[in-house]
């Protein structure tokens, strides 16, 4: 990519079940007066995407693609290519027929999905969305991508939102298996450079040495305590290396392939940060965790990120949100 122009994008989990309707205009105010060329945002309601576009439109972020409409509009095309497939071999069967169709729509609707609730991108330049059964993931409508065409240049953007693991054990095994399913999809080499953002969920902690602590470490002995537990050991029937593999491969692992976590990247791990407090409270208390994050190429030349506070201290999330400035 050539010719330098400083360009701001902005990742938000925007809290929307707990705030309402209500909130959609003080959210995106609060947003674009840090005048941001891309918006991602994660946990947007499809009752909110209308009032979500109308007024990130008053701010210039006229184009934008969602989770739910991408995700609705792909199942439709691949359910029309597989019912052509059962007319052609000659599904004479009335019940194999219907059965058969059942189990195709089971398949893309998975048990736990929450339909009314994606992602969105917004942004100052023409978006082209990409296919978002490309990620192999339970919960289809928790990524987001497209095509961002720059006056620098074309490059990619993912807006992924992991689910939490709290709840049940459903939420737990999905939680990874989202994470395994965005590394497969993004563990490759790219023409395009690349951004992966949103609220992953990840890590348990950070700390100053460059040490990342993951939700499932226990794998892995360390000074503090010997573990008895093998890498065979099974979870909930996958075996533990598996749940480490699930959050070490997305962070840092990704770096490996062009995408490497911007902050760190800046800033080192000496920097105490985070995205996340249970109760929107102090400052710097023990709960909180890094859970939202940019991955960029460094071809796109990240030059600053940092992590607006002041929207989470408005009570108008509990997720702070995350910035990052680049000049492709």
């Amino acid at each position: 990519m050539s010719g330098i122009r400083h360009m701001r994008l902005i990742s938000w989990n925007v809290d929307l079940f707990r705030s309402g309707l209500k909130s959609v205009e003080k959210k995106v105010e609060a947003v674009c007066q840090h005048s941001p060329d891309i918006v991602a945002f994660q946990e947007v309601t499809d009752r909110a995407l209308p009032l979500f576009r109308e007024e990130l439109e008053k701010f210039g972020l006229l184009h934008s693609v969602d989770s739910l409409a991408l995700v609705e509009i792909a199942r439709v095309a691949y359910m029309a290519e597989r019912l052509n497939d059962l007319r052609a071999r000659g599904a004479n069967d009335p019940f194999q027929f219907a059965y058969s169709v059942s189990r195709l729509s089971e398949q893309y609707s998975p048990p736990g999905e929450a339909k009314d609730c994606g992602c969105l991108i917004a942004s100052r330049y023409p978006l082209t969305p990409l296919n978002p059964l490309d990620f192999d993931i339970p919960w289809k409508q928790r990524v987001v991508s497209a095509v961002v065409s720059a006056p620098a240049g074309e490059f990619e953007i993912h807006n992924a939102h992991v689910p939490t693991a709290i709840g049940s054990r459903r939420n737990e095994i999905a939680k990874a298996e989202t994470l395994v399913g965005i590394y497969r999809h993004l563990a490759v080499r790219s023409a395009r450079p690349r951004i992966l953002c949103g609220d992953l969920h990840i890590p348990e902690a950070e700390l100053s040495d460059g040490t990342i602590v993951p939700f499932y470490r226990d794998i892995i002995p360390d000074e503090t305590y010997n573990t008895t537990i093998s890498e065979s050991d099974e979870y909930l029937g996958r075996p533990r290396r598996w749940w480490y593999n699930a959050e070490m491969n997305v962070l840092p692992g990704l770096a490996e392939y062009d995408l490497p976590d911007v902050f760190r990247r800046l800033h080192g791990y000496q920097a105490r940060e985070y995205s996340w407090c249970p109760d929107r409270g102090p400052e710097d208390v023990p709960k909180c965790k890094r859970y939202d994050h940019i991955f960029a190429s460094p071809r796109l030349n990240p030059t600053a990120c940092w992590y607006l506070h002041d929207l989470r201290g408005q009570g108008l999330s509990d997720h702070s949100a995350v910035v990052m400035d680049f000049e492709p």
